[in-house]
């Protein structure tokens, strides 16, 4: 509730900043010439390398004695919708803007971390009613999807009217529309080795893998909210519209799971189509 609450007082920060900058009407400008229109329309899209940031990620919840997971990546993409309000009286002379988005974006992620080795019970090859030691060795993975909707509120300040390169920041609150985890521990060698089955858990591969978590993140929270910093660049393709490459960091201030030291965060590579209406 508290994060919320956050959530949409800073919104409402923003939304009382764009209406002071429109209604002074001398903000710093941008914009090229051609362009005519102060306001623009168009898609948006573009890939995401995720990074799962985390050192203390439990294997088996409760469980201090076993390995932690120790972060891991992911690839994934977003596509979405982006509104550019351009500041000042006069585009022509315009600089600046104000870039709202928003956006179905994809946060998948993979992580892996050694298991112990243990000594285990195998079929005595010469005797067949006896029993033998081997070496045990095991890997827990987990497999994360998530996937949010995003609303986006940024300043964007180019260096000039005559170099349409710009810098823009600003916040991202994400709304996970799925948020789920497939958590795995399985036996790597050797190749005859199972496991003691147990009520608890669900097992595949021949009783080699363990299906240690398969479902919604527990304790997630409900909200991701993000600083999102970047560069972009404004490539005029005809009059009335033009497409912009950029380039962007999208830093999360919030944990994944209220439980847990554990962020999502991503390095964006995308490309906006903007019209003028």
């Amino acid at each position: 509730m508290k994060i919320r609450l956050l959530a949409l007082a800073v919104a409402a920060l923003m939304l009382t900043f764009i209406v002071d900058v429109f209604a002074q009407g001398d903000a710093t400008p941008l914009g090229p010439e051609e362009l005519g229109s102060k306001i623009y329309l168009g898609p948006v899209f573009g890939y995401n390398s995720v990074s799962h940031a985390t050192q203390k990620l439990a294997t088996f919840a409760g469980d201090a004695k076993c390995p932690y997971f120790e972060g891991g990546t992911g690839q994934g993409f977003y596509v979405g919708l982006t509104y550019e309000h351009h500041l000042g009286k006069k585009i022509e002379e315009s600089t600046s803007s104000i870039i709202g988005r928003i956006i179905y974006s994809m946060y998948p992620g993979s992580m892996k971390q050694q298991g112990d080795k243990f000594p285990s019970l195998i079929p005595d090859l010469v005797d067949p009613t006896g029993w033998s030691f081997t070496t045990t060795e095991t890997e827990h993975t987990v497999d994360i999807t998530y996937n949010v909707l995003s609303l986006e509120v940024m300043y964007k300040q180019n260096i000039s009217v005559d170099i349409p390169l710009g810098v823009t920041a600003g916040p991202t609150f994400e709304y996970p529309i799925q948020k789920t985890i497939l958590q795995q521990y399985n036996i790597l060698r050797p190749d005859n080795v199972q496991f003691a089955k147990s009520d608890k858990y669900k097992y595949e591969n021949n009783d080699r893998t363990v299906i240690v978590k398969d479902g919604d993140i527990d304790n997630a929270n409900a909200l991701r909210i993000g600083i999102k910093f970047g560069v972009q660049y404004e490539i005029i393709i005809g009059e009335g519209y033009y497409i912009v490459p950029a380039l962007y960091y999208n830093w999360s201030l919030l944990n994944v799971k209220s439980d847990e030291d554990y962020r999502i965060n991503a390095f964006q590579v995308g490309v906006d189509i903007r019209f003028a209406l």
